[in-house]
């Protein structure tokens, strides 16, 4: 972690962050699962992705972006928790380095996150459950001043 800022703690709520990227109201869990399941708008997913200058394809493929995009349809419960899953990553990280740059920065810097595999970059492991999961727990031992 190399030339990012000492990292604190905010106290803005991660479902505040979250909804903000979103544009969603989200004040609970509950309200989470209830996007989710409702699927997220193309616009809300162009809207992340522009945020988190997400690489192509990354979340979902494009010619399913394009069609979403052309339909103006929402996206499905798996393509949807995706995105939502990345969000709420942005968001933790967000609040352990007090600034969105940093962030993206440490999101978007690989390393070696998995022993004997090539480095990846914390947002491209935060597109499956078990990547977000031990990107969070970074964030959290981080955060703790757990290393």
């Amino acid at each position: 972690m190399r030339d990012l800022p000492n990292p604190s703690v905010q106290t803005v709520p991660i479902f505040t962050r979250m909804s903000e990227l979103l544009n969603l109201k989200l004040d609970s869990e509950a309200d989470v699962v209830r996007a989710v399941s409702s699927g997220i708008s193309a616009r809300t997913y162009m809207r992340v992705t522009a945020k988190l200058r997400l690489p192509p394809g990354l979340l979902v493929p494009e010619s399913t972006v394009r069609r979403r995009l052309a339909s103006n349809s929402r996206f499905a419960v798996h393509e949807s928790d995706r995105v939502v899953r990345l969000a709420r990553v942005f968001a933790e990280a967000v609040q352990l380095f007090c600034n969105e740059e940093a962030a993206l920065k440490w999101l978007r810097t690989p390393a070696n996150y998995i022993p004997k595999q090539i480095p990846i970059t914390p947002m491209a492991l935060a597109v499956s459950d078990s990547g977000a999961r031990l990107v969070e727990s970074l964030l959290y031992r981080t955060a703790h001043g757990i290393y």
